[in-house]
């Protein structure tokens, strides 16, 4: 096996077009071996963290280029599907085989598909009129995601894990246990483990002043 695998671990080994190894690395690598374990293509500089997921389209495998007379240290050009990569930083990026040409290290980072949500999500909902989620981390934020633009429309997370505008002690972290949008969508109800509910305005993502907390119960998680 290659020697720049050594020290590295190994989280993703699959095949793809019955011809290729796939290993997705501890270090953010993504190699491709022959069924010789001889190394085809590897992807690095792509701005990955620990690789968790790989996933390749049903489209044609794509050469890495269209120089025939050049084929690099195998017998033939490396040829593979666009593929999706999950990272341990919540990055999922879209890469391609022609990637693997590139010289540049800033020019071989695939497209970002979503990246923000490093945290276990503790709840959900969508947005009664627009194509929106309204996703809670357990590690203090809310994230509101248009699903057909695939893109953030709100994202403060240093403004969640602040209480009236003072450091929350992380023993007295506040854990989001639901998300609900109101009937027109303009504010999001948002209950916590402290048993109070707080309301979270959907266009500037600010928490709304009230004249007095939403208390409805002292029970602590």
């Amino acid at each position: 096996m290659n020697s720049n695998l050594v020290g590295s671990e190994i989280n993703i080994l699959t095949t793809v077009h019955d011809k290729y190894l796939v290993c997705g690395n501890e270090n953010g690598t993504i190699r491709f071996f022959d069924f010789y374990f001889k190394v085809v293509a590897w992807f690095s500089d792509c701005y990955l963290h620990n690789v968790k997921s790989i996933s390749f389209s049903k489209t044609d495998p794509k050469p890495s280029h269209n120089n025939n007379e050049y084929a690099g240290d195998t017998d033939e050009i490396f040829s593979c599907s666009e593929f999706l990569v999950t990272d341990s930083n919540a990055m999922i990026a879209m890469l391609e085989s022609k990637l693997f040409e590139e010289i540049e290290p800033a020019k071989k980072k695939g497209q970002t598909i979503m990246h923000g949500i490093k945290s276990a999500i503790s709840a959900i909902a969508v947005h009664p009129r627009l194509p929106i989620l309204a996703i809670a981390g357990e590690a203090g934020f809310i994230l509101l995601w248009d699903y057909i633009k695939k893109s953030n429309t709100i994202e403060n997370y240093e403004h969640f894990v602040k209480d009236e505008g003072k450091e929350t002690k992380k023993e007295d972290h506040k854990i989001f246990t639901r998300v609900e949008f109101t009937i027109d969508g303009s504010e999001i109800l948002v209950a916590q483990t402290n048993g109070e509910i707080r309301i979270l305005e959907t266009q500037n993502g600010q928490w709304k002043k009230l004249n007095s907390p939403l208390k409805t119960s002292e029970t602590k998680r």
